[in-house]
């Protein structure tokens, strides 16, 4: 790369592309030369700048300047959509990074509407510490026409007793905005009239916009506004000292507990949190009260229902003066009642049964355990029915039942990585260790427990799942638009204090020793679904859901009802997904010593028919299911073409799947005759040549798996024909393959990187894919290209002789490169 850069600053460009072309041979250096190559060709063709970044971000995931290239190739497609779902996942991992910022501000301002733009800008304006991203985003904010004419932020410093901050009034820049300060019942008229760093360094005027108030005693609410009445982001202020956690007195297996309800908004979720936590209250033996904190909501109707319960002694009530956000709420509801354990209970979770108790029990099993954390249908690790997936809040009776089940089939507590705090137990005796919650350094909320959770286990304390407990969760009441800053931000705090917590969280997961637990509740489940009459057996079914069992190798399948069989180094299983209500069944069964029990299960389960996909590697006992089912069933291949019981293609439906693909037969033979004097086209194809387009295919995928040597060998062949006669075209591969490295050196092929969040049709429609072809001669059931080019939506080129007599013109045309003239 030293040699490429002389020879670029000294604008010797043949011998610095020569240079370039050398460094992307050497693993070293071929990402930066990938780099490199990306922005040599932004200007002309970001399509190929994006395979170029993308590959290159994949190689250099910390290089933050790398993902804003990345974004900028797809801003310069006009794919502001995709580029600001992009540049959003490489944010909440360096949120921090200016370049990757302005980047995203710019796809957002490109991909947004200006409500949702307003509104995310002033979720992150009491976070933005640089000059130019501030002077960016005034600018997005003036150029709407309804935006706030005034904006200013405003915080307490406890160290100084000061509320600092600036305001600035939009529609006239060059005088000090006017402002009202209250406080303890004074008003007191003021301008934001001193200097501000931060606004000099926007470009806004050096003079004026700063303010700063004494705060000499604790207060708890300073309210903060502009003469119009509009409030400063920040206001009103909690101008009190820092927390300070109370001295440890102990607590106790026989000391009662404080639950711990923090609310703010959702009348109806949390009346009916704080109802089921009220109606259980009997069913525990454990003494315990609920402790309702109200952060300065902004429903009157949920203060009011509150103080109703708290008149009538069915809740002690907490009132804040101010919005404290949740860590210092949960902070001062911790400090209650030193010498008791807590329970975190969110407003928008229900509780069944004697819940606590069993907590209780978990958490004093063993005198290390610090935490514990129930099932839910959303809650990180412990989610069911799949882990770390949010899964819709069952309705009251749903739950209970799943509570109870989880109750009677009581499989034993699971040491997690960490807890979840929408349900969380904690013990006294690990908080006087560990210490409350990080208010200075988290953002409002966030992030916090599994802070806790990581600092308590770095003193030697342990966290528990409860799988004898369902608690549900609805999840997302309490964030609104500051969610997806908060997680970034906290998340990066987090990353630097535990560097090798992330690690550890992965391979917990991997390992997934809570997968028992659930799989022993599904079983339980389905005896109880069993067990059921018939009538209210056919309701457990999602309603509108297909009956056909699809049975496939777990590739490329979203039915909801399904059969997916997998095949590792070590063990052979199936993965039943069936759509039950409330949460969806997912049972594991090894081949071959739980077959039997996978038929049982089937029996139990409405079925119409079933479909074998990709038969290629389907384990012959599953081929016995239609008989011993006695149930109806086809082949489907997996360019979705249909099998009849007998084997024979069912083209009409093949052909009317191919028919929506666009085929340039006529730019073919001007194109490559002179180069391939042998290619022909097909009779179909020339008869369709003149109603065809002029587009010339510049990006095509290969469509045959790459692990097949004998086709690798030909994608080898045809790559090295490309490079040789310069032909103006780039092969894409999808997938890895064996011979992927020597096909990449040639420097005509490039790799479809896989990208979180996106789909492959988005990713070959971002690397300006224009075309699928296939070197299959005689391709099996399992030829993809069909299917593939279908899914991307775009044409499919394929040898002249394949299956041409049988499909007709809707489907293939003739290879421009035949394998025998690419050699």
């Amino acid at each position: 790369m030293d040699i490429f850069h002389r020879h670029r600053q000294a604008n010797e460009h043949d011998a610095a592309a020569t240079a370039l072309e050398r460094a992307l041979q050497i693993p070293e250096y071929r990402a930066e030369a990938l780099v490199w190559k990306g922005i040599a060709a932004l200007p002309q063709t970001p399509e190929l700048a994006f395979l170029f970044f993308a590959n290159a971000a994949k190689a250099l995931p910390e290089r933050a300047d790398v993902h804003a290239l990345v974004g900028r190739s797809l801003l310069a497609q006009a794919q502001c959509e995709m580029a600001t779902r992009y540049l959003t996942n490489a944010w909440k991992l360096q949120p921090n990074d200016l370049a990757l910022r302005l980047t995203l501000w710019e796809a957002r301002s490109r991909s947004e509407t200006p409500g949702e733009l307003r509104r995310m800008i002033l979720a992150h304006l009491p976070d933005i510490h640089t000059g130019k991203e501030l002077e960016v985003v005034i600018r997005l904010l003036a150029a709407q026409s309804d935006a706030p004419g005034t904006i200013g932020v405003v915080r307490y410093l406890p160290e100084q007793k000061e509320i600092q901050g600036w305001a600035v009034d939009l529609q006239n820049l060059q005088a000090p905005a006017a402002l009202v300060i209250e406080a303890n019942g004074a008003r007191i008229n003021a301008t934001a009239s001193t200097a501000h760093p931060l606004l000099s360094a926007a470009g806004l005027p050096a003079t004026h916009g700063g303010l700063r108030v004494s705060v000499p005693n604790p207060t708890p609410a300073v309210h903060l506004q502009f003469a119009n009445g509009t409030p400063l982001l920040g206001s009103p202020v909690y101008a009190m000292p820092v927390f300070v956690p109370p001295a440890g007195v102990g607590g106790g297996e026989n000391n009662p507990v404080d639950v711990l309800i923090p609310v703010y908004n959702g009348l109806e979720e949390t009346l009916e949190c704080i109802n089921s936590a009220l109606d259980a209250r009997k069913l525990n033996c454990t003494p315990h009260r609920l402790v309702v904190i109200e952060d300065k909501t902004p429903v009157p109707a949920l203060a009011k229902a509150l103080k109703v319960l708290a008149a009538k002694g069915k809740i002690t009530l907490i009132n804040n003066a101010v919005n404290l956000g949740f860590i210092r709420t949960m902070n001062r509801a911790m400090a209650l009642s030193p010498n008791k354990d807590v329970v975190w209970l969110n407003a928008d979770t229900r509780v069944h049964g004697a819940w606590l108790d069993r907590l209780r029990e978990v958490a004093y099993s063993d005198e290390r355990i610090a935490s514990v954390t129930p099932f839910t249908n959303n809650g990180e690790l412990m989610s069911f029915p799949r882990s770390q997936i949010c899964h819709e809040m069952p309705s009251a009776k749903a739950q209970a039942e799943l509570d109870e089940l989880a109750r009677q089939v009581a499989s034993p507590p699971i040491e997690i990585e960490t807890g979840c705090g929408f349900c969380l137990y904690i013990k006294r005796a690990a908080l006087d260790q560990v210490g409350y919650l990080d208010e200075v350094h988290l953002a409002r909320g966030y992030g916090e427990e599994t802070d806790w959770c990581l600092r308590a286990r770095s003193h030697g304390w342990r966290h528990m799942g409860a799988p004898n407990v369902f608690v549900a969760h609805q999840g997302g009441i309490s964030f609104g638009a500051e969610k997806l800053m908060r997680v970034a931000v906290n998340n990066a705090t987090l990353r630097k204090r535990y560097p090798d917590a992330s690690s550890r969280y992965k391979a917990f997961c991997l390992r997934d020793p809570i997968k028992p637990a659930r799989q022993a509740l599904q079983r339980a489940r389905l005896e109880h679904l069993a067990s059921k009459p018939a009538n209210e057996q056919r309701l457990s079914w999602q309603a509108g859901v297909d009956t056909t069992l699809y049975v496939h190798d777990g590739s490329s399948n979203d039915a909801d009802f399904s059969l997916a069989y997998h095949q590792t180094s070590h063990r052979r299983y199936v993965l039943l997904t069936a759509p039950l209500h409330p949460l969806t069944l997912n049972l594991e069964f090894e081949l071959p010593d739980d077959f039997n029990r996978l038929v049982e299960c089937l029996r139990q389960l409405p079925m119409q028919a079933i479909v074998f996909q990709n038969l290629a590697h389907c384990p012959l006992s599953l081929c016995d299911l239609p008989a011993m089912l006695a149930i109806p069933y086809s082949i489907q291949c997996s360019d979705d073409r249909l099998l009849d019981q007998r084997g024979g293609y069912d083209w009409q439906r093949f052909a009317h799947k191919a028919a929506n693909v666009q085929l340039p037969w006529s730019a073919l033979r001007p194109s490559y005759s002179n180069v391939l004097p042998d290619a022909k086209l097909t009779t179909q194809a020339t008869a369709l040549a003149r109603s065809a387009p002029s587009h010339l295919p510049q990006s095509l995928v290969i469509g045959d798996s790459l692990r097949d040597i004998s086709l690798a060998q030909r994608w080898l062949d045809v790559a090295r024909h490309i490079k040789r006669t310069k032909l103006s075209i780039r092969l894409v591969a999808p997938s890895d393959g064996p011979l992927l490295k020597q096909l990449q050196a040639v420097g005509t092929v490039d790799v479809l990187p896989d990208l979180d969040g996106f789909t492959l049709a988005e990713r070959a429609q971002a690397a300006g894919c224009d075309a699928v072809l296939s070197l299959a001669e005689n391709p099996g059931s399992d030829w993809a290209a069909p299917g593939l080019a279908a899914q991307l939506g775009i044409p499919l080129f394929a040898p002249s002789n394949l299956l041409a007599s049988e499909i007709g013109a809707a489907a293939l045309t003739s290879l421009p490169f035949t394998p025998s003239l690419a050699r």
